[in-house]
């Protein structure tokens, strides 16, 4: 009768999956920076704190303020408007994710095609910021994965699913959980669905990746929930226990001591 209340926010599966995941990024992506410098990046002024006119002039704000946060800053990217924008495979410039920062980015000239990373935005994303950040943490994570030239936890078919929990790994987690779903509501008129997010994971595993985040950097839940859809606090709750029963959270928490 009450087992509702200890329902498990993931299946054993799905947690065992993410808990590799993270288990990995902390090996390949800089734990160094994880556990000393990466902020849960939430949707305040205090972390986008600049007011930008344009849309073009928007989405290259938010871009530095997501490259900043993820410590990228230092790569040689360039966010061009959609109409400018190919979509190619990006050139190999021997960046190392291993690191993240100003002080050790090295970059190397790549056998062929420009010394450039491209990126580009969804102009009606800009209405709906956070769908907009977590579009752009889930881009970045790509190069990233893409620069390792990694196999990620399951195989190359899970390359956006792992790339979107390095967007969470990196901090991004609130937005990404937050953007993983929009309700068309009940007035077509209102609806946008290009203002909207494609994610990777399912809502659930969002929120569960947002919270194992959480819990390794020891941010309490109650802030967390603060920040995140009305709707979603219960999820997080639910991750959390089960973050605090999974037989792999020991081994997490001593790899981001």
């Amino acid at each position: 009768m009450w087992q509702w209340l200890s329902r498990a926010a993931v299946s054993d599966e799905t947690a065992d999956w993410l808990a590799e995941c993270f288990s990995w990024a902390m090996q390949n992506f800089d734990v160094k920076r994880f556990r000393e410098s990466t902020p849960l990046v939430l949707p305040t002024n205090d972390f986008f704190p600049k007011k930008v006119e344009s849309i073009d002039g928007m989405a290259q704000y938010v871009f530095g303020q997501v490259v900043g946060y993820g410590g990228l800053q230092g790569w040689p990217w360039r966010l061009v408007p959609p109409s400018q924008f190919v979509a190619m495979q990006p050139p190999l410039l021997g960046l190392n994710p291993a690191v993240r920062g100003d002080d050790d980015v090295q970059t190397l000239v790549p056998a062929s095609g420009p010394l450039e990373l491209l990126m580009t935005y969804t102009p009606d994303q800009v209405a709906k910021p956070q769908d907009l950040v977590a579009t752009m943490g889930h881009g970045v994570a790509q190069h990233m994965l893409w620069q390792s030239q990694l196999t990620p936890p399951g195989g190359q078919e899970y390359f956006l699913q792992a790339a979107e929990v390095l967007a969470v790994f990196m901090g991004f987690g609130v937005m990404v959980a937050n953007s993983a779903y929009s309700f068309r509501g009940s007035c077509a008129k209102c609806y946008n669905p290009r203002a909207n997010r494609l994610a990777s994971l399912s809502e659930s595993e969002c929120v569960y990746a947002l919270a194992l985040f959480c819990y390794l950097q020891n941010i309490d839940r109650r802030f967390v929930a603060k920040h995140v859809k009305k709707y979603l606090k219960p999820a997080l709750k639910s991750a959390y226990r089960q973050i605090e029963r999974h037989p792999g959270t020991q081994h997490l928490q001593a790899l981001a001591a």
